[in-house]
């Protein structure tokens, strides 16, 4: 269910988001996650809106924080179909597609399994918890949509499984649950 921009709102203080930091740099696994969620963007904020609010119980900045709303392009190789979504930059484009009723692959929504796996042909990513891809992998501009964060707008590519999945960082994370 998609909510309209313009009745959602979400509470934040500015101090639980995080900066903007290039996805070579983000993907690192030393980078902290995402603490917050924001309303689900149908379209991209009009000029009179602002996502985030004033200030929250206790905060005495009392500024208003903006969340930005990213243009997520992805072409699906294995169905030959092409999505283009907004998403907020602190959500989830696997998350956020799904809930705006889009058919993206995925299996273990943990970063482990690389069903999700993408190239990134455009734009910036953030993927902190992308176990299944290696750092060399990551470097080359592969992300998993299940744990990806858009930091601009993006396009990005489907790829099969077996092309770009880090064996060693799958039986790890299987062995840790």
């Amino acid at each position: 269910m998609a909510a309209s921009c313009a009745s959602s709102s979400l509470l934040l203080r500015p101090s639980m988001l995080r900066s903007t930091i290039p996805w070579e740099v983000a993907s690192s696994p030393r980078q902290e996650s995402v603490a917050m969620r924001a309303a689900i963007v149908p379209g991209p904020p009009s000029a009179n809106e602002t996502w985030g609010s004033g200030a929250v119980d206790g905060d005495d900045e009392g500024e208003w924080e903006e969340i930005p709303v990213h243009r997520v392009t992805v072409r699906d190789r294995q169905k030959g179909v092409t999505h283009s979504f907004w998403v907020p930059e602190d959500r989830y484009i696997l998350q956020t597609g799904e809930e705006q009723q889009i058919d993206l692959p995925f299996s273990c929504r943990h970063g482990c399994c690389t069903a999700c796996a993408v190239r990134v042909k455009s734009g910036q990513l953030y993927q902190p918890q992308a176990l299944g891809i290696s750092a060399e992998l990551r470097e080359k501009g592969y992300g998993l949509l299940c744990v990806g964060y858009p930091l601009s707008d993006i396009e990005v590519e489907t790829q099969d499984e077996d092309e770009d999945r880090d064996d060693f960082a799958l039986e790890l994370a299987v062995a840790d649950e």
